[in-house]
């Protein structure tokens, strides 16, 4: 029996010694069967129900709630910041960055990086498809995307320009539009407004809008496995259901320690809510035990023989004294088994 378990039982037994007339007595000094009868009338008692099903073992960590890895939003054309969002803003594609001498810088959706202006007579690439999709989506576009930058894609850009109020060129200078794909979320500016913009340099960074846990485990533990099931305790009190998605690389500290960082997702979010950067207790599904009998960690009794005992109420009221053999012990409930227990039995619990 490890520390725990002596720790959880003796603790349980402490508290359920002397459960009625079946029960067994502890040695607290009482030395009579009167005195037995009278400490017995003292505690107060309650009943349980035997239950079949699975039960589940939990180790516990703490683990920090945060947004999904985004992307940091860099400076395009040279100038002054005259417009930021705030920390926490959504961005969406379309949407304006920033503005640099009150002029926009806009979010496209794209892998590629702007790398050149967009002009007539430019060469041919996936970079002129990625933004024709954009103008097409956007409804200024009226022919199919396509490599290859003609009259129509200078209309389609004339048409965005002038309906943003930016000036109309028919081209689109690099850095005043920005690549990125899904929706942001403003986590932290580098600039405000004043300063000076500059080519490439940090403007503010972002993260996703989906909420992960990330969870530092020892390296080998046996929790560190894709999949495995995780109950996340937020710090306004609901329990949120969430697997492992993603292991990273082992880190080890000034101390010497290695950790595995663990990504764990699939979150409701409607129990999140706007929680963000918070800590979190996180519950990993250690064991499971299938189709097992179960009864409240505080039911066990201690037995003569150095084991455990729950005491059985029968349809008269009275209780008989049922040996146990103890196993997992999951949250308030313990696993048993015995031959004369069985699921349905009411069991004897403190008050």
């Amino acid at each position: 029996m490890n520390r725990r378990r002596n720790l959880v039982v003796t603790a349980c037994i402490a508290g359920a010694a002397v459960l009625g007339t079946g029960g067994v007595l502890l040695a607290q000094g009482v030395d009579h069967p009167a005195d037995a009868d009278a400490l017995s009338r003292s505690i107060m008692t309650d009943s349980a129900t035997v239950e079949r099903g699975d039960l589940s073992g939990t180790s516990t960590k703490q683990g920090k709630l945060h947004g999904t890895p985004g992307a940091t939003v860099p400076g395009g054309p040279e100038g002054t910041l005259t417009s930021i969002p705030s920390v926490g803003d959504v961005i969406k594609p379309r949407d304006v960055l920033y503005r640099v001498d009150n002029t926009p810088v806009v979010y496209c959706s794209g892998v590629l990086p702007q790398w050149r202006p967009f002009e007539q007579g430019m060469d041919d690439g996936p970079d002129v498809q990625q933004l024709e999709e954009n103008l097409f989506a956007w409804g200024y576009l009226d022919e199919v995307a396509t490599r290859h930058f003609d009259w129509h894609t200078r209309v389609a850009i004339e048409k965005w320009q002038k309906d943003t109020g930016q000036k109309v060129t028919g081209t689109i200078e690099q850095g005043r539009i920005w690549f990125g794909l899904g929706d942001q979320v403003v986590s932290d500016r580098k600039l405000s407004v004043g300063n000076t913009v500059s080519p490439g340099a940090p403007v503010y960074d972002t993260q996703g809008t989906t909420k992960v846990v990330t969870v530092d485990l020892p390296v080998g533990s046996p929790l560190l496995r894709i999949g495995g099931k995780v109950a996340v305790v937020l710090p306004t009190g609901p329990r949120v259901a969430g697997k492992v998605e993603a292991l990273g690389d082992p880190v080890t500290d000034e101390e010497g320690a290695t950790t595995t960082p663990v990504t764990i997702g699939s979150l409701d979010s409607s129990k999140i809510g706007d929680l963000d950067r918070v800590d979190v207790t996180v519950d990993f599904v250690s064991e499971t035990r299938k189709d097992v009998l179960s009864v409240p960690v505080t039911a066990l009794g201690a037995a003569s023989d150095g084991g455990f005992v729950v005491e059985v109420i029968g349809t008269a009221g009275a209780t008989k004294s049922v040996p146990v053999t103890v196993g997992l012990f999951a949250g308030d409930r313990v696993e048993v088994t015995g031959g004369a227990l069985k699921a349905g039995d009411k069991v004897v619990v403190p008050a």
